[in-house]
């Protein structure tokens, strides 16, 4: 949440590199914070594989979507720190306008990306308010990156709008950019985003090994997950049928089970005990231990 957290300061603060803006953030002071960025979003991936293999498997074309969003966010970021970098940046772009357009390109799909792998991970902001509020810290992100002209320069524009912002003759590609971001957040919202980005966009050829302890889960009523013995409609394993081309299981498997099982660890039924939040793949991607049903 660093790498977020400095990528959502990076939007908001106003860079001015000309004379005459005493109150802008710095230039360099911006470079930095975007090179520390790139570093602990680099740690959390190189963390993540180092302690838990199984998360090779969203390197996978298979990966859930999230992932892939997660994917695009630091390429995004990645893109944002090396190109911004003065000697690069006078090679890519002769013009220091195109260089603004690009760049704010770069940081609406760089909060975009951000906002669809933290909110529908479902492990760094919990429940409705919290996403809620995520989301909203993002909109302000985003419209923080429409920088207006300052109070003394020469308006030329007739357009009250466009003649207000920095970017002379590309601010209506930067407003528009802007603008479709905001709505690309929307559906963001709490109510089905995490169902539909944690399904994969290829159909994996292998089944992920899953030890669930049911010794564990005695507590828990059966039919809470085998509702198929409750309604009839099959005695086939959970993975086979949720992974079946069925027309009415509008959720495949790696979605159902992702909210299903994360959902019932971060918030159980009142009277259990002695559960905990599921950290990392390895809690359920696990070889089958000796015993286990």
């Amino acid at each position: 949440m660093a790498s977020v957290a400095l990528c959502l300061m990076l939007c908001v603060l106003s860079v001015r590199p000309r004379s005459g803006a005493n109150q802008a953030f710095s230039l360099r002071s911006h470079e930095w914070l975007g090179w520390l960025a790139l570093a602990a979003a680099l740690l959390h991936v190189g963390c993540l594989i180092a302690t838990d293999p199984v998360v090779i498997e969203h390197l996978k074309p298979t990966a859930p979507r999230y992932e892939l969003a997660g994917m695009l966010a630091l390429g995004a970021l990645a893109f944002l720190v090396l190109a911004g970098h003065a000697p690069i940046r006078q090679r890519l772009w002769l013009r220091h306008r195109n260089f603004q357009a690009a760049h704010v390109g770069a940081a609406c799909l760089l909060v975009w990306t951000t906002a669809a792998h933290v909110v529908t991970t479902d492990r760094y902001v919990h429940g409705a308010s919290q996403r809620a509020a995520y989301l909203l810290l993002s909109a302000v992100a985003l419209l923080a990156l429409l920088r207006p002209r300052s109070s003394h320069a020469q308006v030329r524009q007739t357009r009250p709008v466009l003649a207000s912002l920095v970017f002379g003759r590309h601010s209506a590609i930067v407003l528009a950019i802007v603008l479709g971001s905001l709505g690309a957040l929307l559906p963001l919202d709490p109510s089905g985003a995490i169902v539909a980005l944690r399904e994969p966009f290829l159909r994996r050829d292998e089944r992920l090994v899953v030890d669930f302890p049911h010794d564990l889960h005695r507590a828990i009523n059966c039919i809470q997950c085998h509702h198929n013995y409750t309604d009839g409609t099959g005695g086939d394993s959970c993975v086979a049928c949720h992974r079946s081309r069925r027309t009415d299981l509008r959720v495949g498997v790696e979605a159902r089970f992702h909210t299903f099982c994360l959902g019932c660890h971060r918030d159980p039924p009142g009277g259990l005990s002695g559960h905990g939040p599921v950290t990392g793949c390895r809690s359920c991607h696990a070889p089958l231990a000796a015993g286990r049903e």
